[in-house]
């Protein structure tokens, strides 16, 4: 093939890649998901906003890594303002970007002359893949990570004798260290690599590899220096990031860990997460309570374990894209982003072509090991902790390199073939995985239209279209009856249009489910205020006092519901038993 229309091939896949991304944001742009963000990406605009405002979001500690809302401040000030439109387009760039490292490294992936388009095909897989697009356009982090570590993995790549020099591996090592501050498991693929520099320097041995290694690790330090320096001064903890891989552990790794892993966010999130008792553990303790929990649940079952591991290891290489807290399929089963979901890239399609490419350059050695070691490093903790599409996201640059090396080995094979000669058979071994991908596993995967609706109606309800929402949340729970924060926020909805009884009947069920959920008690307890039952009012008014936490004006409003009910004994030995109470001016004269 020759340089011209290598090239020319290679540009139009940068066109396209850019191409689609312009579709991709006009196509958000027409539905309120680019307006609202939700789950994660609503927390980290709000921690960005904070940031702008001069407060801190993390006075607590570091519960989530605190990179991303960082990064997009930083833009923020040098754009003038926060603007969604902003953090799309800039997110759009970085994956354009991405798509051009991949080209360039698919160049380097495969010895020059066997696949001059191993470049092209690189860049290919990452375009034509309907989740890159998706969390691209999504305020979450997997655009500005793959464009780290590829960056890194680029400037990784060459010098002499395979290793580079000292100023490309501290460049690399920066690029790491912040997509560790942005996502903390990029660190096992940042050791991987500082481990394979120095393998390299010692097969090779070239003149500059001790400053390079030594180079790559300064530059990675320096990077998590930051947060590692608060974390030990200002939170009094031993960690280099964030305080919430206990949870996450945690859901993947317990004796219903099937349920905990596919915890909907809202309601069902927040009732596990209370059982660390907030109240009395700070950011880092509750982290250390799920570490702890996991071990006390999995200690010496040590065929649990190897069941759980086993089947997340076949989850994460399932061809279904497992959702965690957002599903993109409600974003695409049908109107202006639908055409995002028929992009015609699937996971299972592209990993045979994967795993030979993988097994071809770790046989072939030289930096091209860098990409099996690398991916493995990044799908390891879909099996240590949970499977999702966000986290296997983070691998997809390094399969994409690794499938143009595996399609030129199958070029080589039909060559071969050809010619009459036969090749290695080696990657005969690699067919029984085949089927794997696309083995069925837990229906909890399936697109879920009850979980889409009620999106839906979460989106109308931050639009103001109350009516809307409370329709939608209807539908959603005559799919799903156990939808318990659909059932919320319709109780919710139903109450500001004066439907007391229908708020009341609705949230019954949900607190015999949730009994200690403080803004539920205290919501049902004003209903029934606004209804005239003071007795039910009182009672449950007093359930939500007794929630842990400060509950000061909770508990005078209790101790007014019981003298307006007529039990101002009841009322008197509240106040006794509580100091907090006692003289305070929202009580004076009530108990008289």
């Amino acid at each position: 093939m020759k340089a011209r229309t290598v090239q020319a091939l290679e540009l139009s896949v940068l066109g396209l890649a850019v191409a689609i991304r312009a579709l991709g944001l006009w196509s958000y742009h027409q539905t309120d998901f680019a307006d609202f963000p939700m789950v994660d990406a609503f927390t980290y605009w709000d921690q960005t906003q904070k940031l702008l405002a001069g407060q801190d979001p993390f006075a607590e500690g570091f519960y989530q890594p605190p990179g991303y809302p960082f990064v997009l401040a930083i833009l923020a000030r040098l754009t003038g303002g926060a603007d969604l439109l902003v953090v799309h387009l800039s997110q759009a760039l970085m994956g354009v970007l991405t798509t051009g490292l991949l080209i360039l490294l698919g160049r380097r992936v495969v010895p020059q002359g066997l696949a001059p388009w191993a470049g092209a095909a690189a860049g290919l897989v990452y375009t034509l893949y309907p989740s890159t697009l998706l969390f691209e356009q999504d305020l979450l982090t997997p655009a500005l990570t793959c464009l780290l570590s590829t960056g890194a993995l680029a400037l990784l790549w060459g010098g002499e004798r395979g290793v580079p020099s000292p100023l490309p591996a501290a460049l690399a090592g920066l690029l790491l260290g912040l997509a560790v501050v942005v996502h903390p498991t990029y660190l096992i693929a940042a050791l991987g690599l500082i481990a394979w520099l120095a393998w390299r320097g010692l097969r090779e041995a070239p003149p500059a590899w001790p400053r390079s290694l030594l180079a790559l690790g300064v530059a990675l330090g320096l990077a998590l220096a930051p947060t590692a320096w608060l974390n030990a001064t200002k939170y009094d903890q031993p960690a280099l990031v964030s305080h919430n891989s206990g949870l996450n552990f945690y859901l993947g790794n317990n004796l219903d860990w099937r349920e905990t892993m596919f915890l909907r966010p809202g309601l069902p999130f927040r009732r596990l997460v209370l059982q660390a008792e907030p109240d009395k553990r700070d950011v880092a303790a509750r982290n250390d309570y799920w570490w702890q929990r996991a071990r006390e649940e999995l200690g010496g079952r040590w065929a649990s374990v190897a069941s759980i591991l086993g089947t997340k290891a076949l989850w994460s290489i399932n061809d279904v894209e497992v959702p965690r807290n957002e599903d993109y399929r409600c974003r695409t089963d049908d109107g202006p982003m639908s055409w995002i979901a028929r992009l015609p890239l699937r996971y299972g399609l592209v990993l045979p072509f994967a795993l030979i490419g993988a097994v071809a350059l770790s046989r072939r050695g030289g930096p091209g090991r860098m990409i099996p070691l690398s991916w493995a490093a990044l799908h390891l903790p879909l099996v240590l902790f949970l499977v999702a599409d966000r986290y296997r996201l983070a691998t997809w640059p390094l399969i994409s390199l690794a499938s143009a090396a595996g399609l030129s080995e199958l070029g080589r094979l039909v060559q071969s073939l050809r010619a009459g000669r036969p090749g290695s058979k080696a990657w005969l071994l690699l067919l029984p995985l085949l089927p794997l991908p696309f083995l069925p596993i837990d229906a909890r995967t399936a697109y879920d239209p009850a979980w889409c609706l009620h999106v839906d109606g979460n989106l109308a309800l931050m639009k103001g279209e109350r009516e809307q929402a409370a329709e939608l949340y209807r539908e959603a729970m005559a799919l799903d009856p156990e939808d318990w924060g659909a059932r919320d926020f319709l109780a919710r909805t139903l109450a500001e249009q004066g439907e007391d009884a229908q708020a009341i009947a609705l949230m019954e069920p949900l607190l015999d489910w949730f009994p200690d959920h403080y803004p539920s008690l205290y919501f049902q307890a004003r209903q029934y205020e606004k209804t005239g039952q003071l007795d039910l009012a009182a009672e449950t008014m007093g359930r939500a006092w007794r929630v842990p936490g400060e509950r000061t004006s909770t508990g005078v409003r209790y101790v007014r519901l019981l003298a307006r009910a007529g039990r101002k004994a009841e009322g008197r030995a509240v106040v006794a038993a509580a100091p907090e109470l006692q003289g305070h001016p929202g009580l004076e004269g009530v108990l008289d």
